[in-house]
Order: structure tokens, then C-alpha cells, then sequence
């Protein structure tokens, strides 16, 4: 099997250390998984995956959804498996994007280029103070992160393309943003799930470099993990022109993140990268943002967007971090993607799974949490069949 070379975690364990009780929703329930080394003859883990992988396949997506499944142990794949395509390959990652744009939140206040969560969007989007009230002028970036800042909720009723419809008419889609969330009032500060929230990150990201988050990404984050981008597809939607015709070059094109008419990434959705890609980025959070000898984001960072921040409305025991998703009974954290794509990840177990997957954007299970959940689900299945780190 291949190697991601990585640097072991440091400190985790005491913070995360959790009995690892199956994460699975809807069509697989399961107690918690006897760690192999307590077996009286243990069964490889690849051979114990395997045997999963073959019996929940068709019950979760069928063959012609999962593309690829690779679950990551002490820096090691102990499992790789591809579906209709092969390690070079990239897929559209959805929701798993969200993670990617906190990263790189967190990067750029490690740089000092944003001075902390507790910064104000009237700070921090300095060119849209028109539209800011004073009300949302003093929401700080740490409200947005956590999903508690009042933005639009994600609809399950979205355009076939994934993105709210009424956005591709706008000339300025944070301006839209930010003039919806004034107009929506405070709200009450709890959890409320938004894409369009996110979207504002990945603006706070452009704001705050100068440049597009994709290309801050290439410079400090995929570069650094190997992760090839080039050449860069970052294509803008305009008012006006038919999206279906530039996601069609979207499909065509390698790793790929299309941008609204400023230029501005689309934060929540969209980053095509390859599953081994995925693994990488997973691996970097376990490792608290160590990357070989070179520290990525900070571990402060690193381990609070991955631990609770808020509790959630309607998901149960999970909470949220920095846009990732945390399971503390369990002892694990994931970002998970409509469509079928998932990174989970295992501090017990020094592991990370990763699923990806095809569920069309039109498919009734592709804008719902059907496939997502599920996927978060097979991919906790599979970290359940490894052995408990002794270290």
C-alpha cells in the first residue's frame, strides 16, 4: 500500500480518548466493535473491511455510486479500493468543502492575517459596509464558523446544480448574502446550518489574502500536502449565463473549484480533489497541523475546529467545531459531503477513513442527508474494524 507520510499525533489521545461506538444512522445501527487485539485470533484489517465494504455496498449506494474507499492507519493505507475509476481520478467533495475553507481560516490567523474568531464581520469585509447594519457589521467570524450567526439555513429543495437558484441572477453574491442575513434579523444564536454562511468565509479568506481562496489554498495548504492543483480551474458563474454549460467544463476539468462573479470560491461546495487528497486532510487534523516537519495550521487551531464548540439542533448527541462535525462519545470527527463523501476521522485509532461517491445532484439522495450520513456511517463502520492505538 501506498504511504502519506505524516507525523504521529501529539497530545490527542488524552483529549479524545472515547469508547468508538459505531457512527451509523438510518440503515446500519451497531453496537460498539471489540477492539482486534482482544480477539483470540485477530482478522487482518483489510480482510475485516473488506468483508464490510462487500455487505453494506449495495445496501447504502449500490456499485454504481461509491467511487472510491481507503481507510489510513499510523499513516499507512491499510485498505484502498476504486469503483469505476482509479486513484488518479477527482470528484466533486460537496460539503467535505467546508472543511477545507475553515483550514484555511485558521491558516491565515495563524499568519496574522486575520486577527482571531473574535473578529467582526465589519472588520473583516470592509468593502460590503454598505450592506453590513450595525447589527451585522458586529458579528464576529466565530458565530459564522459555528453556524450560530442567523445566515440563510441550508434548503433540502435546492437547484439541481446544488447552489440556492436565486444566487446565479446576483452580481455579487456576499452582497446578496449579507443582505438577506440583515434583513433576517439576529436570530437566537443557536445552530443553524448555511451554506451561505460559508460562502462569507470564503470571502473573509479572499479579503484577508488578496487573493482567491484557491489560490491561498495552492500556496499554503495543498502544496505543502502534495495535493496537485495545477492547472487551476476557477471558473466564475455570472448573471446571466447558464450555469449547466461552465459545470459541464467543471466535469471535465481535474482538481476544480468554481468561484462567484468576484472570484470568490465556493466555500461550501464544489472542490474537486482526489479521495487520497481527502486522506491527506484528514491526516493533517489528526496530526494537529503537522505535515512531515512542517507545521500547516496551528495545533491550537487544529484541534479546536475539531473538538465541540456548539451543540447542534436535530443531529443528535454531534456537535460542531469550525466547520467540521464531532462525535465526542464516540471519539471521532468528520466532514461529510451531499452525495456521498465523507473523511472521518479516528484519534483513538490514529486512523482516517475516507468515502467518495456519485450520487447525482438530482437524485433524491443526493441533496439529502441520506447519503452523507450513510457515508459517515460505512466510513465509522470501517474505522471500527482497526485496533485501538496502544500508543
Amino acid at each position: 500500500m501506498a504511504r502519506l507520510d505524516h507525523r504521529r499525533s501529539r497530545g490527542r489521545y488524552g483529549t479524545r480518548v472515547g469508547s468508538m461506538c459505531v457512527v451509523i444512522v438510518a440503515l446500519l445501527v451497531a453496537g460498539c466493535s471489540s477492539p482486534a487485539s482482544s480477539l483470540p485470533e485477530p482478522t487482518p484489517p483489510a480482510d475485516a473491511i473488506r468483508e464490510d465494504i462487500d455487505s453494506v455496498f449495495g445496501t447504502l449506494y449500490g456499485e454504481d455510486a461509491v467511487r472510491a474507499v481507503l481507510v489510513q492507519q499510523h499513516g499507512e493505507l491499510v485498505y484502498e479500493q476504486y469503483q469505476q475509476g482509479t486513484a488518479d481520478d477527482t470528484w466533486d467533495v460537496r460539503g467535505v468543502t467546508r472543511a477545507v475553507t475553515s483550514t484555511l481560516i485558521g491558516i491565515a490567523i495563524d499568519r496574522g492575517l486575520i486577527s482571531g474568531v473574535d473578529a467582526t464581520l465589519g472588520q473583516l469585509l470592509p468593502g460590503y459596509a454598505a450592506v453590513l447594519t450595525p447589527e451585522t457589521a458586529a458579528i464576529q467570524l466565530k458565530a459564522v464558523l459555528t453556524h450560530t450567526a442567523n445566515f440563510a439555513p441550508t434548503s433540502e429543495e435546492r437547484d439541481i446544480r446544488g447552489t440556492p437558484a436565486d444566487l446565479y441572477a446576483q452580481p455579487d453574491w456576499v452582497a446578496t448574502i449579507l443582505a438577506d442575513r440583515a434583513a433576517r434579523g439576529p436570530g437566537d444564536g443557536r445552530f443553524l446550518f448555511s451554506d451561505m454562511g460559508t460562502h462569507i468565509l470564503a470571502a473573509v479568506v479572499a479579503q484577508a489574502t488578496g487573493t482567491s481562496p484557491l489560490r491561498f489554498a495552492q500556496a499554503v495548504l495543498f502544496d505543502p500536502l502534495d495535493i496537485d492543483v495545477a492547472p487551476l480551474w476557477e471558473e466564475r458563474f455570472s448573471p446571466g449565463s447558464d450555469p449547466a454549460v461552465l459545470l459541464q467544463e467543471y466535469q471535465q476539468a481535474d482538481v476544480a473549484w468554481p468561484a462567484d462573479p468576484q472570484g470568490v470560491n465556493l466555500g461550501y461546495t464544489h472542490l474537486r480533489l482526489h479521495a487520497t487528497d481527502l486522506v491527506r486532510i484528514g491526516q493533517l487534523m489528526l496530526d494537529e497541523g503537522v505535515w512531515g516537519d512542517e507545521q500547516i495550521v496551528s495545533a491550537t487551531w487544529a484541534v479546536q475546529a475539531t473538538t465541540p464548540v456548539v451543540a447542534t439542533i436535530g443531529y443528535g448527541t454531534i456537535s460542531y467545531g469550525y466547520q467540521w462535525w464531532v462525535d465526542p462519545q464516540r471519539g471521532v470527527f468528520y466532514a461529510q459531503g451531499e452525495g456521498g463523501t465523507a473523511v472521518v476521522v479516528d484519534p483513538v485509532r490514529d486512523a482516517v477513513a475516507v468515502i467518495a461517491s456519485e450520487v447525482a445532484i438530482d437524485d433524491p439522495r443526493g441533496n439529502h442527508g441520506y447519503a452523507s450520513s450513510t457515508a459517515v456511517g460505512l466510513a465509522a463502520l470501517l474505522l471500527a474494524d482497526l485496533p485501538k492505538d496502544s500508543g
